[in-house]
C-alpha cells in the first residue's frame, strides 16, 4: 500500500530552505507488529515532514483500518508502504545516509553528535530491535540517553525523540 501525498510540513521545510523532496528524512520501521506503533510512526513522520515510512515485514498481518485509525489524517499526509527486508534499500536515496536507532557498542549520543541532513533512520521492533543483517546495512548508530531506572522507551517516543533532534540541528544550522 503506498499513500502519497506532499507533507503540510512543506512550507516550514521550503522557508528553512528544504526541499521536502530532496532533504526531508526517511522513517524505516522493521518489523514492527503493533499496528498502534506504525499508525504513531506514520504521525510522526507527518508531524516532522518526513518524505516517507517504510515498513519492512509482513503486510498480510497488518491491520491497516488500526494502523489508520492511529495515524488519522497522517495516513494521507506522508507516504509509506510495506517492503520486503531485502528490497527496502532499493527505496533510499543513494545520497541518503542510513542511520541506526539503536545502542550498541558504538553507538553515539544522538544529542551531543550530528546527525546527517539526508538520513534515513531505522527503528526496530518493538521486542527485539534490529537484527545484525539489518544493523550491518547502517552507517551511523545513534543512542538517547536515559538518566532513569529504565533503559529504553517506546519505539514511537523514541523515533519523535531523534525526528526531533534531526529537525533541530538542521533548522538551527540554516540560521
Amino acid at each position: 500500500m503506498t499513500n502519497s501525498l506532499e507533507t503540510k510540513c512543506a512550507p516550514l521545510f521550503a522557508s528553512a530552505g528544504y526541499s521536502i523532496q530532496s532533504d526531508a528524512p526517511i522513517v524505516v520501521a522493521y518489523q514492527f507488529k503493533s499496528p498502534e506503533n506504525m499508525g504513531h510512526i506514520i504521525r510522526l513522520a507527518s508531524n516532522f515532514g518526513c518524505s516517507k515510512v517504510i515498513f519492512i515485514g509482513n503486510e498480510l498481518s497488518v491491520r491497516h483500518n488500526k494502523v489508520k485509525k492511529v495515524a488519522g489524517a497522517a495516513a494521507g499526509q506522508v507516504q509509506w508502504l510495506f517492503c520486503a527486508q531485502d528490497s527496502w534499500i532499493n527505496h533510499i536515496p543513494s545520497d541518503y545516509t542510513i542511520v541506526a536507532l539503536e545502542t550498541t557498542e558504538n553507538s553515539e549520543n544522538i544529542i551531543s553528535s550530528t546527525l546527517p541532513k539526508k538520513m534515513a533512520l531505522v527503528l526496530g521492533n518493538e521486542i527485539q530491535g534490529l537484527s545484525g543483517e539489518m544493523l550491518a546495512q547502517c552507517t551511523h548508530f545513534y543512542h538517547i540517553p536515559m538518566i532513569g531506572t529504565i533503559k529504553s522507551m517506546n519505539v514511537s517516543h523514541a523515533c519523535s525523540v531523534a525526528l526531533y533532534e534531526w529537525l533541530r540541528q538542521n533548522l538551527q544550522s540554516e540560521k
